[in-house]
């Protein structure tokens, strides 16, 4: 009797594991390989050391990152705010090993010289070390222009009060009753999102269900001003520029391209799985 209860429960427990829902669509980044995004951008907690997820795809700490001071608000510029790093941040300067993963107040363009070490290398929630990593600067080009379909397959929005940049997997069917409009406002500036398009929580749920993934526009950090909140976003790659420069995606309501910046300077990191 026992076995057979033991059976019973291990093909439930397979059965649960075969039929659990996922979300995690395929998005080329390159004509040979193949990626799904991790749920949320990446953060981390300096008291306890640890690196998690943002528990929502529009979720980004936003201004506080920093804490004390007061904010101040631009409708060209976004949201500003200088304080004192806070304790769970989500702006990263570029990773190398002497900066411990970019979590540094420092300018010093030689504070985060040497080879980069991927924020993946870290156990992140409960995920091992090495389950995720960064696209390179090519990968985010070819997702961003070179797949088929590219420029059909990304829109500016804001989704539940937040602007960012959406994109589809490569097999993209539109949920029904949702429209998705691909491209950008012909305007510069925080409002031009939502009035590009805006979706719901509940409408967003549809759209990540069929595989969108979202990117907020979470601004820019040096030091200890926090500025650019959004109207800004930028994602890092894994590949350096010069020695103190890296690339990265970046992308406004009028345009999204990849360009590199300053590796002092804090980003947003949106990690990635090898299918």
């Amino acid at each position: 009797m026992k076995k057979f209860v033991s059976l019973v429960i291990c093909v439930m427990t397979l059965l649960f594991v075969v039929c659990e829902p996922s979300t995690a669509k395929a998005f080329s980044v390159s004509d040979s390989k193949q990626v799904t995004f991790s749920k949320g951008n990446l953060q981390y907690t300096r008291t306890t050391h640890t690196w998690s997820f943002a528990s929502a795809q529009w979720e980004m700490i936003g201004t506080d990152n920093v804490t004390g001071g007061s904010m101040s608000y631009d409708q060209e510029y976004g949201y500003k705010k200088i304080g004192i790093l806070a304790d769970k941040v989500d702006l990263f300067g570029w990773s190398t090993s002497s900066t411990k993963f970019g979590v540094s107040t420092s300018t010093a363009y030689y504070v985060y010289s040497g080879s980069f070490v991927d924020w993946g290398t870290n156990k992140i929630g409960s995920d091992a070390p090495n389950t995720w990593r960064t696209l390179t600067y090519n990968e985010w080009k070819y997702l961003l222009n070179t797949r088929p379909n590219a420029s059909s397959l990304r829109g500016v929005a804001q989704v539940n009060g937040v602007n960012g940049l959406i994109l589809l997997p490569d097999n993209w069917t539109c949920p029904s009753g949702i429209t998705f409009k691909s491209g950008f406002h012909s305007s510069y500036g925080v409002d031009y999102y939502a009035a590009y398009q805006t979706f719901t929580v509940d409408q967003w749920s549809k759209l990540e269900a069929a595989g969108a993934v979202f990117l907020p526009a979470a601004g820019d950090r040096f030091s200890d001003l926090v500025y650019h909140v959004q109207i800004y976003g930028r994602y890092w790659s894994a590949t350096e520029g010069d020695s103190d420069s890296a690339y990265c995606l970046y992308f406004y309501s009028n345009k999204a391209s990849t360009n590199f910046n300053g590796r002092s300077y804090g980003h947003s990191v949106r990690l990635v799985k090898d299918l």
